[in-house]
């Protein structure tokens, strides 16, 4: 085993980037949409558009809180005119899937 001489703290701030990011709190008192948000369709292409139009430059993650009345809406990339662009498309969708 050769050794490279770089810690390990080393080896992560030479390989780790880190992107701005947002995380939004939706408030979704009915409890059924909250646990079944997954099930929308809606939702789903909403996310599945925000993750093809991103690709490498950023990721995204939506999920109901276990704790709080919230779907919880996190975008990170590359710049944060792109994080707040599909944080909000993201929250808004999230929002008209609550009006149905």
């Amino acid at each position: 085993v050769q050794e490279s001489g770089s810690t390990l703290s080393e080896l992560v701030d030479e390989s780790f980037t880190t992107y701005p990011q947002l995380l939004t709190n939706v408030l979704v008192e009915d409890r059924d949409k909250r646990s079944q948000w997954e099930d929308s369709q809606v939702l789903q292409n909403a996310i599945a558009i925000a993750q093809t139009r991103m690709g490498a430059d950023g990721r995204v993650l939506v999920r109901a809180s276990g704790t709080e009345p919230v779907i919880r809406v996190m975008v990170e990339a590359v710049d944060m005119d792109m994080v707040k662009h599909w944080t909000k498309y993201l929250v808004d969708a999230v929002q008209k899937y609550l009006d149905r």
